[in-house]
């Protein structure tokens, strides 16, 4: 699913506009004004982002526009979705969360913001998933926002609500669905968490990020062998290993056959290994490193860990809705952020299912995941 387009304004982003109007009139004047102050929130954050890191080289001077508001489960904003343009083009996308998150920067990319998916499309993905034969759909009532990955709009369909997911194509029945994402207590409290984990740092700020892309070709995109292919690489192309396999495609073939699909916490760390000790040098020196649950305070863990030239793999929330057996889906990390005088913590990652090498995400965000840190015993 090619994600990383950039697309003309005017195209891509007119169902965005029509749904932030509807959200608007239900919300009035105060919700127009939130909205306000997400959209600067976030304009400050890719300022910062872009004089920091220089890259994406289009970030820079971009400007953040046209809002898509996202709800909870109960209806209320807890999200805002925001373009990043520049010169006419969409660039990536910046979401903030809403006045009870304290408008964090949930996640920003180099992709373009999820799309409303077409008509034709949300009846084939009800046929496929539901057995619903629909003969016209109508626009989605609402937008959810329930975490990581689980961005979802919501229709009408004969006297049901249905849930169709924007970025990975399932539908499900909307009393299915379950919130990812903390609530705005749990968050702060995880945010807390984190800074309270490192206090001699509250005064410092870091930043580091390995040289990793994502990887995707024609029949070789599964999330798991494919972020496991951005690690290997790296290790290959810039840490010395170079009989790892190469070209790519090898390397994901011999990582799918090892991991399976859909890849699992117990199988990525000693897949990869497998894969480093059957290339022609044998390396018998790559070791992994496996947390089954990880908390705010877990953040300077990896920071370490980056700062030692050993990326990450994370696995996302599980999508375990009975009408929509979709695997679990795995990005890999590959670098840090922790602003001055700030306390919101960002991890910089790739994702190769939406084609994006520069993905952050807020980690008090995130949750409760699995991570694999692949590591060198020497």
């Amino acid at each position: 699913m090619k994600k990383k387009l950039l697309v003309i304004l005017a195209v891509s982003l007119t169902p965005i506009l029509s749904l932030s109007v509807v959200a608007f009139a239900a919300g009035g004047e105060v919700a127009e004004k939130e909205v306000d102050l997400a959209q600067d929130t976030g304009q400050a954050w890719l300022e910062r982002i872009a004089a920091l890191t220089g890259e994406p080289l289009e970030w820079i001077e971009a400007r953040l526009t046209a809002p898509q508001v996202y709800c909870d489960l109960k209806g209320q904003p807890n999200a805002y979705m925001f373009a990043m343009e520049k010169e006419g083009k969409v660039v990536g996308h910046v979401l903030v969360g809403s006045s009870s998150y304290g408008y964090p920067v949930f996640e920003a990319g180099d992709a373009a913001p999820v799309s409303i998916p077409s008509p034709d499309k949300v009846k084939s993905i009800l046929e496929r998933d539901l057995g619903l034969k629909v003969e016209e759909i109508g626009e989605p009532t609402r937008l959810l926002y329930l975490g990581f990955g689980h961005l979802f709009a919501i229709y009408k369909v004969d006297q049901q609500e249905v849930a169709v997911n924007q970025i990975f194509e399932f539908a499900t029945p909307a009393s299915n669905l379950k919130a990812a994402m903390p609530s705005p207590e749990d968050y702060k409290a995880a945010k807390k968490a984190t800074r309270e984990a490192k206090p001699e740092l509250l005064g410092s700020s870091g930043y580091n990020s390995l040289l990793m892309y994502y990887y995707c070709e024609s029949r070789r995109c599964y999330c798991g062998p494919a972020s496991g292919v951005s690690i290997g690489r790296y290790y290959r192309d810039h840490c010395g290993y170079d009989d790892l396999p190469s070209p790519n495609s090898y390397m994901y073939d011999r990582l799918r056959f090892e991991m399976g699909v859909p890849t699992t916490p117990g199988n990525y760390g000693p897949a990869f290994i497998s894969m480093t000790e059957d290339c022609p040098s044998h390396y018998n020196n790559f070791s992994y490193v496996n947390d089954w649950i990880v908390t705010g305070g877990d953040y300077w863990n990896r920071v370490a860990d980056i700062d030692n030239g050993w990326p990450i793999a994370l696995e996302s929330p599980h999508f375990y809705y009975p009408d929509a057996p979709t695997p679990p889906h795995w990005i890999a990390i590959r670098g840090y952020q922790y602003p001055r005088g700030e306390i919101q913590h960002a991890i910089r990652c790739t994702d190769s299912y939406t084609q994006q090498s520069s993905l952050w995400v807020d980690w008090d965000h995130i949750g409760w995941q699995p991570l694999f840190t692949v590591t060198i015993k020497d």
